[in-house]
């Protein structure tokens, strides 16, 4: 297409972030259908989680790679071939009459998930040059937070007036129109080229079967026994893979995932808010409605209208904070958000046991406030640690951390309420651990 530089770059963020939103919408929608997939298929509280939970550990553990393909193969490439695959285990996932036809569809839209996540990220980065990219991220982040703001809302409605087969239908317009312009725009960089580097299954493997055997035993443990030889074998094969992750990837020249960066301080006071705040909105997305519907009785459409206070400041105040990280620099931005956010969470989980909603919608607002602080200018902040060409291996290990955060949020709180603590508790940890992240930001940024 004959467009100025100036259009291509609009119609790229546009694209890229409606690519991210996607992701984010079916990270979101889901939660608060999930009561409603849970009695329909006549699922254990534990084994719907997993529908969930499924989705996030191969999104995590195929957003690494998925960024080494960008590098290696180019973007239209990746492109090309994940959104068939998504496209098509949507529709997959809405036909299902089973638990467990449904949780494999979940596994392949993770994996297809992963790519485009990875390539959305990574084109963003790429199509804007140094200074203007906390525009760009401001810009990113509203268009793909407002399919995170949608998520809950239309999870509610289309659950409550249609069915929940539709939240998978949903997405595949959107996704096939976003594909297809980022196709007709994208343009590789001069300044960057593509890597000959070999794709690294070993360390894809090795992580696949750590970050499962951890999720399943501590999400599995309640049920079958703590000292049970299925928890603790899964347990100890968990660790011991992803020990054996970590010294496989040191030794690699073009790592899938590059490890060292958690020993440089700089990446490592950034990559752990952003962690934190992203275990902080699955928590927040996934048991928030549960609470609304199994213990203030809400229906489906009331509990997704509820969450509007908390995912409404993402898209409104993404661009602002993008040109405020411009101007001032995101690390006094992350500070705030972090502490704000840790603060109202510990708040929200105290008045939770009251069951009186409107203080708790105050509550959520300026949780979404904080969450809006914390995770774009943490991105922000991550993202100048690598050049050009290795925006996409870098992309892909922010992303895969940023999803360790959501598999612990999903995984820990799952965990809590199966062992009988309430749901206030989920709350209260998740607070607790905002509040860390502040004070480790602190002192490593003060380093």
């Amino acid at each position: 297409m004959n467009l100025s530089d100036q259009h291509r770059q609009f119609l790229i963020i546009c694209s890229m972030g409606a690519l991210s939103g996607i992701v984010f919408l079916d990270e979101t929608v889901v939660g608060v259908a999930l009561p409603a997939i849970r009695d329909e298929l006549g699922l254990a509280h534990d084994t719907a989680h997993w529908i969930i939970n499924a989705y996030f550990l191969t999104l995590t553990c195929f957003a690494a790679l998925g960024g080494k393909c960008i590098d290696m193969f180019g973007l239209r490439v990746i492109l090309a071939i994940s959104t068939p695959i998504f496209v098509a285990s949507s529709i997959w996932a809405g036909f299902t009459n089973s638990g467990s036809a449904l949780i494999t569809a979940r596994v392949f839209q993770g994996v297809s998930a992963a790519f485009i996540f990875s390539l959305s990220q990574a084109g963003t980065y790429l199509a804007f040059p140094k200074d203007k990219r906390g525009y760009a991220i401001g810009i990113y982040a509203a268009i793909s937070t407002a399919f995170l703001a949608v998520g809950p809302i239309a999870g509610g409605l289309i659950t409550h007036f249609l069915s929940w087969r539709w939240i998978f239908w949903i997405t595949i317009p959107v996704v096939l129109l976003s594909a297809i312009f980022a196709l007709l725009v994208w343009r590789q960089p001069e300044e960057s080229s593509l890597s000959r580097s070999r794709l690294d299954t070993m360390g894809v493997a090795l992580m696949l079967v750590g970050l499962t055997g951890l999720v399943y035993a501590l999400m599995q443990g309640a049920r079958l026994g703590w000292s049970s030889f299925i928890i603790l074998g899964s347990g100890v094969v968990g660790l011991l893979s992803l020990f054996f992750f970590g010294r496989y990837e040191l030794r690699q020249s073009k790592p899938l995932i590059d490890v060292s960066l958690l020993r440089h301080r700089p990446f490592m006071s950034a990559i752990y808010p952003y962690i934190i705040a992203e275990y902080s909105v699955i928590a927040t997305a996934v048991f928030f409605p549960i609470y609304l519907q199994d213990i203030l009785d809400f229906t489906t459409a009331q509990a997704g209208l509820a969450l509007i206070p908390a995912v409404l400041p993402f898209p409104l105040v993404s661009i602002y904070i993008g040109r405020l990280a411009d101007k001032i620099g995101s690390r006094r931005i992350v500070l705030v958000g972090t502490l704000l956010g840790g603060v109202v969470t510990i708040l929200l989980a105290v008045l939770l046991p009251f069951k009186i909603y409107p203080p708790l919608a105050v509550l959520l607002l300026l949780w979404g406030v904080a969450m809006s602080c914390t995770i774009g200018p943490a991105r922000r902040l991550a993202s100048h640690v690598a050049t050009l060409d290795n925006q996409g291996q870098l992309s892909g290990t922010i992303v895969t951390l940023r999803l360790l955060g959501a598999t612990a949020g999903v995984a820990a709180s799952s965990a809590l309420l199966t062992n009988g603590f309430p749901i206030p508790s989920v709350f209260l940890l998740t607070g607790m651990l905002l509040l860390t992240s502040f004070v480790s930001t602190y002192f490593l940024m003060k380093g």
